[in-house]
């Protein structure tokens, strides 16, 4: 099931994260941190939304997802992505905080992180399956 580029695994889904379409961050999804969440995150994949920042310690786009916790977590480190259960919000860590609601951890950014922080509240995040296409 694999090809000269890719490597599928049950456990661990490639996916990438597209800002404005024109840059490309790719990053997994690892399921053993959160195996239900993560099902229902890939059903509902390609999420698609404005960023929002939370100070300087993490951006996120809302989705319309209601996943309650799993695994909830209060630390997290730099290129983590996790759920915010209260709100639906996939987030993205910009640097190693500890933060005051759980979250979900689902996966982490595989690649550089850093334009993350330089974007604008206009800008959008569309979030998919490295096997995906974008139309």
């Amino acid at each position: 099931m694999s090809n000269e580029n890719h490597f599928y695994s049950v456990s661990r889904i490639a996916i990438k994260v597209l800002l404005d379409k024109k840059q490309v961050l790719r990053g997994q999804l690892i399921r053993h941190l959160a195996p239900l969440t993560i099902s229902q995150l890939l059903r509902a994949f390609p999420l698609h939304g404005a960023v929002h920042y939370n100070l300087d310690v993490f951006c996120y786009i809302q989705t319309q997802l209601d996943i309650g916790q799993e695994k909830p977590k209060k630390k997290f480190s730099k290129g983590d992505i996790t759920l915010m259960t209260s709100s639906g919000s996939m987030c993205f860590f910009l640097k190693d905080a500890s933060v005051s609601y759980s979250m979900n951890l689902i996966g982490k950014i595989t690649s550089t992180i850093e334009v993350l922080t330089n974007l604008r509240p206009r800008d959008s995040l569309t979030i998919q399956t490295e096997i995906e296409e974008t139309s």
